[in-house]
């Protein structure tokens, strides 16, 4: 058995796969034994089968299946030891005549791979924000922290510091053909939304007012405080939604005592306003030093993205895509979907690149942590900081038991890993920001 590589370029080659007889024939010859010893044939006792007969029916696909193993086999092998990185999977050419009995078989195959480069991280600089929590950020944090184990306190009227209970549903028209079963959605608004504020605080409990699919379009941040993405919006089944007051209320803050203190942070961690303002303080601090790495990241990121050349095996590429999907049927549509596609691939090799010359490889360890983290954030949202580590593994051991969550977590840790390599070896421009400036930063 042999591979043989004929180059087109330096992203694409032939690779053709040669098979002798010898390579594949004892194999062959074993399993029809094997058929023949167990072969339940009428007009013959188990294991009298003559081996002619086996042979005649069994031997073309046995032949078949241990051919295109082989076949297979050699072909990783070339591969990885090579070390190729393939853009798409190999095409099959055809095989004209095929012939089991051939002293010698060839099967060949396209490839495309990633063209070789390197990326000089340090080449690449971008500003690098400090941001720093300040007393605004402190006190709106402790706030909140109030009003998640506030009192809620009944009100006659809808007032300015009302927290109101919305349940919004989809008005089905009388004429509306078909049957479409639609849960209500349920909200909680305040002077904060302020476009749904207005629209609701003159209605008394159990008020309603309608909106239409159109205003809702026109007005993408009403639709957002009501519970709305662009897409839901965009395929409400009906013209109009009802929006209802089920409930309003004030709220008294919980006092900043050590009762509050041990229900947000677990009993005696904090203990004292001072204590409580320098925790808030380092936790906004770190997580707006995350939020800042990420954005260092991302921009070193988009220069490599414009800046460096990735040669891609485009001809491989319209092969692949009419091979591998049967919507597509002409070779027009083929580069129409390439042309689309080229930036998102571009970015995957990039990206591919910087992992593999920088050895970043995962282990379950490395999952697993970074599901116990995704655990903690979600019970903060909650209130709930206390929980013990092994109850946090349990939950997070839960969650890796979906497939679809273990592909996520592990493309975040991957990234966790590519942002720390990038963070250590891209040139930072150190700069001072406050809050506000970095969340215009952001939005830009």
């Amino acid at each position: 058995m042999n591979v043989t590589a004929t180059n087109h370029d330096d992203v694409s080659a032939l690779l053709t796969v040669t098979l002798d007889k010898a390579d594949y024939k004892d194999k062959v010859e074993k399993q029809l034994i094997n058929y023949a010893k167990n072969a339940q044939v009428p007009g013959f006792r188990k294991g009298k089968v003559p081996l002619s007969m086996v042979r005649k029916q069994y031997e073309a696909g046995i032949a078949f299946e241990e051919i295109n193993k082989q076949v297979s086999d050699a072909l990783n092998n070339y591969i990885n030891e090579n070390k190729l990185r393939l853009v798409g999977q190999p095409v099959p050419q055809p095989v004209d005549d095929f012939d089991h009995n051939a002293e010698q078989l060839s099967v060949a195959f396209e490839v495309g791979y990633e063209p070789e480069f390197t990326v000089d991280l340090s080449k690449y600089e971008a500003p690098h924000y400090q941001v720093e929590a300040s007393d605004k950020e402190i006190n709106q944090s402790i706030e909140n922290m109030q009003k998640r184990f506030a009192e809620q306190v009944p009100q006659e009227k809808i007032g300015k510091d009302s927290h109101i209970a919305l349940e919004i549903s989809q008005v089905v028209e009388e004429d509306a053909e078909g049957e479409h079963h639609h849960h209500p959605k349920n909200t909680v608004v305040n002077a904060d939304k302020k476009e749904a504020f207005k629209l609701v605080k003159g209605l008394d409990m159990e008020g309603a007012v309608k909106v239409t699919k159109e205003d809702l379009a026109k007005n993408e941040e009403l639709a957002k405080e009501l519970g709305f993405s662009k897409e839901e919006v965009e395929h409400l089944h009906h013209h109009e939604i009802e929006v209802k007051v089920k409930d309003f209320y004030g709220l008294n803050l919980a006092e900043l005592n050590q009762e509050l203190f041990d229900k947000v942070y677990g009993e005696g961690v904090v203990k004292s306003e001072e204590e409580l303002r320098e925790k808030v303080k380092s936790e906004l601090d770190e997580y707006f030093q995350q939020n800042a790495d990420v954005v260092f990241v991302n921009k070193v990121l988009e220069q490599i993205t414009e800046k460096e050349e990735v040669k891609l095996p485009e001809i491989f590429l319209i092969k692949w895509l009419l091979f591998s999907n049967e919507n597509i049927q002409t070779e027009e549509q083929a580069k129409e979907i390439l042309e689309a596609e080229k930036n998102v691939l571009k970015y995957q090799i990039l990206e591919g690149k910087l992992m593999n010359d920088n050895d970043i490889n995962l282990d379950y360890a490395d999952v697993l942590a970074q599901a116990e983290q995704l655990v903690r954030n979600q019970l903060a949202i909650y209130g709930i900081h206390h929980l013990s580590d092994e109850e946090i593994q349990k939950y997070a051991v839960e969650m890796l038991k979906d497939q679809e969550q273990v592909r996520q977590v592990s493309s975040e840790v991957a990234m966790a890993k590519l942002k720390d390599v990038i963070l250590e070896k891209a040139t930072k421009k150190e700069t001072k920001i406050s809050h506000d400036e970095f969340l215009e930063v952001i939005k830009k």
